[in-house]
């Protein structure tokens, strides 16, 4: 496994927007987990349902569906791997759920 190769664990610090008191959870993922994982992840770490509309928005990329009855995105979220995306420290991204 070359230095480029090696597992990171990332420590998320996932919020919600627009709510007084702010919730938040700290979360840690594996660099190989999927988008897919991490939407799972999520879901679990705030107690919802799975039953919303969701999607990430990655370095100005979106990744989930959009709208009922709508195209998923081209990407495969089981195969795309966080570690894809070359995060650095403090750097930021969307999930919205229940896009209603």
């Amino acid at each position: 496994m070359s230095d480029s190769d090696q597992l990171v664990i990332y420590q998320l610090h996932i919020f919600i927007l627009g709510i007084s008191p702010m919730i938040w959870r700290r979360v840690k993922i594996k660099s190989d987990s999927t988008i897919a994982n991490l939407h799972y992840v999520i879901q679990i770490t705030m107690g919802w349902t799975y039953s919303h509309l969701h999607r990430f928005i990655i370095h100005g990329k979106h990744y989930g569906i959009a709208q009922i009855g709508g195209m998923w995105f081209s990407d495969d979220l089981e195969e795309i791997k966080l570690s894809d995306f070359g995060w650095r420290m403090r750097e930021r991204f969307l999930y919205e759920y229940d896009q209603a």
